[in-house]
């Protein structure tokens, strides 16, 4: 699968969490709002929590929706082995222990992830350690990264 077409479908797939959230984002709403619902003693919080569920999906979604334009927004450039990793960047690195790990180098929406030709693709961003690590690497480049107590060796082995 190319960069294009990975990049395609993270764009899709967000595009799908979007609609979904969005129309939950809804039923939140009218739950909190529903004259059913009115709470009929002190105790009874349900519009009230409804009401928080549905402000929790409002940030959501506007976190979804900037995500959404940064990606759709993003120029992919062609790059080649001795490119340095940046936005638009799929990398390939291996961990020290041999794991391999494909990263899509993204403005927003970090942690989101797609699976295509049998491989997991995860989206990096520059806020992420990992990310701050890996940006300006070339291929070829061997880098330490602490997280937690633990200290990871990662080698890139492409850039595309």
């Amino acid at each position: 699968m190319t960069k294009e077409e990975i990049h395609r479908r993270f764009i899709d797939e967000l595009s799908r969490e979007l609609e979904s959230i969005t129309a939950a984002a809804k039923n939140s709403v009218a739950m909190a709002t529903s004259e059913a619902h009115r709470a009929e003693s002190k105790y009874d919080t349900f519009s009230l929590e409804s009401s928080y569920l549905a402000r929790g999906q409002a940030m959501r979604i506007e976190e979804l929706r900037n995500a959404l334009e940064q990606l759709q927004a993003l120029p992919l450039k062609a790059l080649s082995a001795a490119s340095p990793v940046q936005l638009g960047a799929l990398v390939r690195l291996e961990a020290g222990d041999g794991k391999k790990r494909t990263l899509f180098f993204g403005p927003a929406a970090g942690g989101e992830q797609i699976s295509a030709d049998g491989e997991e693709i995860v989206i990096m961003t520059a806020r992420a350690p990992l990310g701050q690590a890996l940006l300006g690497k070339t291929v070829g480049a061997t880098f330490e990264i602490k997280i937690g107590k633990a200290t990871h060796t990662f080698t890139v082995v492409s850039v595309e």
